[in-house]
C-alpha cells in the first residue's frame, strides 16, 4: 500500500522535497492510516507534518473521544495538533444547507485557516478509493454531468491533496491491523439519516453482489477519464471567454451572440455554467434550469432587448447583437468594448524577452525564451507557440490582422490568406481583428493562441525556442522590450 501511496503522490506531483502539510485526522481509520503514512514517507519527502482535528459538536460523547484520541496520537508521534470546536447544527439552522453539507464547508475552512496559522502549503485528506465510488454514484443519483461525474479529484485548487485515492477501504482496514494501529470508529457513519451512508452500505453492496463485482474499479475508472475530459473542456472554454471579460472578471461580461451561437451546443452550455457560476457566491448554487433559461435567451430570434433575473441577483440581458452578464448594481460592460477590435489598429516592434499588455483587445502577451519542447507539450498546449527563434527574420512586431495577409500554417500544407484560414477555423468575423499576430520581416510567424508558421517549427537542429503566450488581465506601465509603432492606431 505504501508503493501504492507514492505512486499516486508521483503521479499527481502532490508533494514536493521540504513540504509543510496540514493532515487532516478525525480519528477515524482512514485519517489515522494517512496520518502514519505520511508519516513513513517524512525522511523521504523530507516533510514537516502538522495535524488538524474539528470537534463539529455532533456526537458530543464519541466527539469528545475522538479529539483526545487525536491530541494523544499526535503528540506520541511528535506532531504539532491544531484543534477547534465549532457547532455545526447551529451553522446548518443559518445557512439552510443539509448538515452532511453544512459539516463540509466548516471542515474545510477549518483547515484553511489551520493551514494559514502554521504556514502549511499543503493540505491531506483521507478520501480513498471507495469515497470515490460513492461520491461518483451518489452525484449519478442527482443528474450530474460531468463536473459532477470526474468525483474527487486527486489534487483541489493546488492545496489540497488526497495520496490514498487509489487505495480502498479493505486495504486501509488490513495495514491498520497488521500493523497493530488503534483508531476510533464514527457510529454516524451507520445512520440511515445520510443518503451517502444508504449508498455506501446498502446500493453499492447490491450492485456489487447482482450486477458488477468489480463495481468499485468500474467507477473509479470512469471518474478518471471524466476528470481528464472535464479539465480539457475547461481549458476550452476558459480561452474562448478569455477575450469577452472585461479584465477577466467572467462575472461582467459582454458576450457577442454570432460567436457564441456558432459555438457546439455543449461548448455553450459549459460557458453559460461558467459565467453563471463566477458571478455566484462561492461560484456554486446554479442550476440546469438557470443555464437552459439563459441559452433559451441566446438562441431567440425575435427580439431587440430582453432581461432575465437570475439567483445571487445576476441579470442577463440581450440588446441586439450582445448578451451581458454582470451582477445588479454593477456598471454594465458596454458594446463599444466588443467592437472596438473592428476599428482599432495596434502595432508593437518587439524585444525578447518582453510582457506586452495590448489594451485595444484587453489581453497580454508574453514572448519569452524555452527550453526545447516535447512533442507531448506542444500537442497537449496548442494555444502555445513555439518557435525556432534562428529561423526568424528580425525585426519581430505584434500587431492585429491587415488587408493580403498570408501565412504557412504548421502542418497545413502551403500559403493561405488569413481570412480563409479563420473561415476554415470558424472563428468569427467580430473576433478576427481581436488575434494577435507575430510578424517577422517576411511574414506572419504565429497566430496568437492558434498556431505558428510552418516556416519557424521546431525541428531537431533547433537550438533557440521562442514560447508566445496570451493571457487576460491588466498590465500597469509601458510594455517592456516593445515600442508602439507611430501612427498605428487609428
Amino acid at each position: 500500500m505504501l508503493n501504492q501511496v507514492r505512486q499516486t503522490i508521483e503521479s499527481h506531483s502532490m508533494l514536493k522535497r521540504g513540504d509543510h502539510l496540514v493532515v487532516a485526522v478525525s480519528g477515524g481509520p482512514d485519517s489515522v492510516a494517512l496520518l502514519h503514512i505520511l508519516a513513513r514517507l517524512r525522511n523521504e519527502y523530507q516533510l514537516h507534518l502538522t495535524t488538524a482535528h474539528l470537534h463539529h459538536g455532533l456526537r458530543t460523547g464519541e466527539a469528545d473521544r475522538d479529539e483526545a484520541f487525536v491530541r494523544r496520537l499526535s503528540a506520541e508521534m511528535g506532531i504539532a495538533c491544531v484543534c477547534r470546536r465549532a457547532d455545526v447544527r447551529a451553522l446548518q439552522r443559518k445557512s439552510g444547507r443539509s448538515l452532511e453539507e453544512t459539516g463540509r464547508e466548516e471542515r474545510y475552512r477549518f483547515l484553511q485557516a489551520a493551514a494559514e496559522r502554521c504556514g502549511a502549503m499543503k493540505i491531506a485528506v483521507g478520501h480513498h478509493r471507495d469515497d470515490q465510488a460513492e461520491t461518483v454514484l451518489l452525484h449519478l443519483l442527482r443528474g450530474s454531468g460531468m463536473g459532477g461525474l470526474r468525483g474527487i479529484l486527486p489534487v483541489r485548487d493546488g492545496r489540497i491533496i488526497r495520496p490514498l485515492l487509489n487505495v480502498g477501504r479493505t486495504e486501509i482496514l488490513e495495514f491498520l491491523r497488521n500493523e497493530g494501529i488503534p483508531y476510533m470508529t464514527d457510529s454516524s457513519n451507520e445512520s440511515i439519516m445520510f443518503l451517502r451512508n444508504r449508498i455506501r452500505n446498502e446500493l453499492i453492496p447490491e450492485l456489487t453482489s447482482r450486477y458488477n463485482p468489480r463495481l468499485i474499479e468500474a467507477l473509479c475508472r470512469m471518474a478518471d477519464l471524466f476528470r481528464r475530459e472535464d479539465h480539457y473542456l475547461r481549458e476550452v472554454v476558459r480561452q474562448t471567454i478569455g477575450g469577452w471579460a472585461a479584465g477577466g472578471d467572467f462575472g461582467n461580461v459582454a458576450i457577442p451572440l454570432a460567436e457564441f451561437r456558432a459555438l457546439h451546443e455543449a461548448i455553450q452550455g459549459r460557458i453559460m455554467k461558467c459565467l453563471l457560476e463566477s458571478a455566484a457566491p462561492s461560484q456554486n448554487g446554479i442550476g440546469c434550469r438557470n443555464i437552459e433559461s439563459v441559452l433559451i435567451l441566446a438562441r431567440r430570434d425575435d427580439c431587440q432587448y430582453l432581461s432575465l433575473d437570475l439567483p445571487f441577483g445576476i441579470v442577463v440581458e440581450r440588446e441586439r447583437g450582445i448578451l451581458r452578464i454582470r451582477k445588479r448594481g454593477e456598471r454594465r460592460v458596454g458594446r463599444k468594448r466588443i467592437e472596438r477590435a473592428t476599428t482599432s489598429r495596434y502595432e508593437y516592434k518587439v524585444e525578447i524577452p518582453t510582457t506586452v499588455y495590448l489594451d485595444e483587445i484587453g489581453l497580454m502577451v508574453r514572448l519569452e525564451w524555452s527550453a526545447k519542447p516535447t512533442l507531448n507539450e506542444m500537442l497537449r498546449r496548442p494555444e502555445i507557440g513555439f518557435m525556432d527563434y534562428d529561423r526568424l527574420v528580425l525585426p519581430l512586431v505584434l500587431r492585429n490582422m491587415r488587408p493580403g495577409d498570408r501565412i504557412n500554417p504548421l502542418g497545413l500544407g502551403g500559403t493561405k490568406k488569413l481570412n480563409e484560414y479563420f473561415i476554415d477555423r470558424k472563428i468569427a468575423a467580430t473576433r478576427r481583428r481581436e488575434i494577435p499576430l507575430l510578424v517577422d520581416a517576411e511574414s506572419i510567424v504565429w497566430i496568437g493562441g492558434e498556431r505558428i508558421s510552418e516556416r519557424v517549427r521546431i525541428t531537431e537542429k533547433t537550438r533557440r525556442v521562442l514560447k508566445a503566450g496570451i493571457s487576460s488581465g491588466t498590465y500597469c506601465g509601458s510594455p517592456m522590450g516593445s515600442e508602439r509603432v507611430p501612427g498605428s492606431q487609428k
